[in-house]
């Protein structure tokens, strides 16, 4: 499933407390259902412009899924294929995200440009022959400068140890400004949801044996938290973040932050971004931990034609079904009402970096 338009929140308070949580997307899309009854080739043709979101980790869930429900297992092309594109999705839109979401209008003026490069290098990277080592080294070294430049330019060398401390020197013109105003309310947004510690192929086994993919459905059954915070639990900093605040809105943002960096030093990926498992002849199940959290592709498929389609994306497991997500928003405080409406938005955010929202207010 896919939203269309702002997910609406509203939020029943009495202005400085919030005492209930309604959640209700704009308009839900089964994008499922335009792939069902199309030759394989067709539908994965059909997913980029389909998705405004995460376009290349859905085409990369959906290969790896069809793959594997017509040949059993996935072939070692289609899987490489697969994780780099995702890989490179999780710093684009991790760039954007911070670029275009966090970033004030001065960030924006001085380093539009180089946003911009990050993502020409990240499509000519994604379009390259694996072979041609030599421009693909050149082009990442360009790539990890870039990065770096956007997301460190104005913190110091110890930019790890300040962002932990809380010490930053804010300027205008890059992320410390964002850094330094939310790391002095960072005990907010605090969430006591476990976090997701496996690797993905238990995940799917886990799944399976609790019945989640009986009769061709897809549920939200994954009951931990997932997504940067989950994913960058074991760095240091994060781990120290965890240890000594929780998982607060600071914290997540800060994973993310963390996380795009140390990806952009990786060429090579991670194997665990993506895993794939059989249901039986021609179905199959595909997960990918991509920049959101996990995302979910199942596929039934018969001489070639797709028969049966389900998508669980990160929104509807992080968000939308997450019952520790509500709890966050239901223990925010502030001293007033519009204190209250930043929060929320800034802790939506947290969870879900990507979600289009519309927050509401209601008197109690």
């Amino acid at each position: 499933m896919s939203y269309l338009g702002a997910i609406r929140f509203v939020l029943t308070t009495d202005g400085c407390s919030v005492s209930d949580v309604s959640i209700e997307p704009a308009k839900e899309l089964r994008i499922e259902k335009l792939l069902c009854g199309k030759r394989v080739e067709d539908a994965l043709a059909l997913l980029p412009p389909l998705f405004a979101l995460c376009p290349d980790s859905q085409t990369a869930a959906a290969a790896v899924a069809c793959d594997v429900a017509q040949n059993s297992v996935p072939s070692q092309e289609v899987l490489v294929k697969a994780r780099f594109a995702n890989h490179l999705e999780l710093i684009n839109e991790g760039v954007r995200f911070f670029a275009l979401q966090c970033a004030g209008e001065d960030y924006r003026a001085a380093k539009i440009k180089s946003v911009i490069r990050v993502r020409e290098l990240v499509s000519e990277l994604r379009e390259m022959p694996y072979e041609d080592q030599t421009k693909r080294n050149k082009l990442w070294s360009e790539l990890r400068g870039e990065v770096s430049y956007l997301l460190l330019d104005g913190f110091s060398e110890s930019w790890e140890q300040d962002l932990f401390n809380g010490t930053i020197t804010p300027s205008k013109d890059s992320l410390t400004a964002f850094f330094d105003k939310i790391s002095s309310h960072r005990s907010r947004g605090y969430t006591s949801g476990p976090l997701l510690d496996k690797p993905t192929a238990f995940i799917l086994q886990a799944l399976k044996e609790r019945g989640c993919w009986k009769n061709g459905s897809l549920e939200s059954d994954v009951r931990s938290l997932t997504g940067p915070v989950a994913r960058m639990r074991k760095n240091p900093t994060v781990a120290g973040l965890l240890m000594s605040d929780g998982n607060t809105n600071y914290t997540r943002f800060v994973a993310r932050f963390i996380e795009v960096l140390s990806a952009a030093d990786l060429i090579r990926m991670p194997l665990e971004t993506i895993a794939a498992m059989e249901l039986g002849k021609g179905n199959a199940v595909s997960l990918v931990q991509n920049s959101r959290g996990i995302l979910l592709h199942a596929a039934k498929i018969i001489d070639g034609v797709i028969e049966n389609y389900r998508i669980l994306t990160p929104t509807e497991i992080n968000v939308v079904d997450s019952e520790w997500f509500k709890k966050t928003l239901l223990n925010l405080k502030a001293k007033d009402a519009e204190e209250l409406k930043k929060l929320a938005e800034l802790t939506i955010l947290s969870f879900d970096p990507c979600t289009q929202m519309d927050v509401e207010l209601k008197n109690a």
